[in-house]
């Protein structure tokens, strides 16, 4: 089953983003969501600025390239 995720100001946050920084690694931030996994938002890494572990209650965190997590977030908009 398809779902949509409307996150059309992240997908634009993240182009901006990709223009200033260009196509860094970053962290995607993954949740499920009625027993699909929906990416729901995104964040620089830091080296010395680690997430802690309430940052990322519920969530599944991947280390991603800019790109990748821009493909995602355009599909998961799109579906229908």
């Amino acid at each position: 089953m398809n779902i949509s995720y409307e996150c059309s100001k992240l997908i634009e946050e993240l182009k901006n983003d990709i223009a200033e920084f260009g196509n860094i690694e970053m962290y995607g931030f993954f949740k499920n969501i009625n027993g699909n996994m929906i990416l729901i938002n995104y964040d620089f890494i830091e080296e010395d600025l680690p997430l802690k572990a309430k940052e990322i209650e519920e969530q599944i965190v991947q280390i991603m390239k800019a790109s990748e997590i821009l493909k995602i977030l355009e599909e998961q908009n799109s579906f229908i």
